[in-house]
């Protein structure tokens, strides 16, 4: 079950730009922080362990042990460069590609994964509600591109299908949604188990789900 997890986080002042009309940038900074610490929290349950991803050393600061940090490469530019350039760092024989801002994700989530997973060469993605990846277990590291951004979980089943690997599209709701615009906090704390989240816990704190029915 130990596979190794790789969590890119964006630079606090800069990440969750699309919830800045509810939100102000203490409040996004956070928040991430907090979505973060949840998905540390269900890696390590899975039994695996995370390198998380960031520019922002008040993000690698705030990764715990055993997990490890891992600075961005100042010779390359955007998501996907960055994370390339982390795989090849790594090595390895298979990686998970999970984000970090996932506010409902538990060590079960991430261990059926991979268990539904197929051996190399494999591709093995959950999609967000607007089409992202939110995790992708890719074996080997290097079997695809990376196409992070618009519609990049289409874009990661055109890769997959060109390269001759096994694709599968896995439907796990806990790992489905993020928290990427306004939309995302009502649907997150339309649940109990969402309400009662870290991030939940938080959101409610500021005034959001007031009108939600409290269990």
């Amino acid at each position: 079950m130990s596979v190794p997890v790789l969590v890119p986080v964006s630079h606090l002042d800069k990440g969750k730009s699309r919830l800045a009309d509810v939100l102000t940038p203490g409040q996004r900074s956070e928040l991430a922080l907090a979505t973060l610490a949840t998905v540390l929290d269900a890696v390590r349950d899975a039994g695996c362990l995370a390198i998380v991803l960031s520019a922002d050393a008040a993000v690698r600061n705030a990764v715990p042990p055993p997990h490890a940090a891992l600075d961005e490469s100042p010779v390359h530019r955007g998501l996907n460069a960055q994370l390339t350039h982390a795989i090849d760092e790594l090595g390895g024989a298979e990686v998970l590609i999970l984000h970090g801002d996932l506010p409902l994700v538990t060590g079960a989530a991430i261990a059926s994964l991979i268990r539904k997973a197929p051996q190399a060469l494999s591709v093995t993605l959950v999609e967000s509600g607007d089409g992202g990846t939110n995790a992708m277990l890719l074996r080997p590291p290097s079997v695809i591109e990376l196409h992070y951004g618009t519609t990049s979980a289409a874009l990661h089943r055109i890769a997959a299908e060109e390269s001759g690997a096994t694709l599968t599209a896995v439907t796990i709701p806990e790992i489905a949604l993020d928290l990427d615009v306004p939309g995302d906090i009502d649907t997150l704390l339309a649940s109990e188990n969402g309400r009662t989240s870290a991030a939940g816990s938080l959101l409610r704190s500021w005034g959001f789900g007031a009108n939600e029915a409290d269990s």
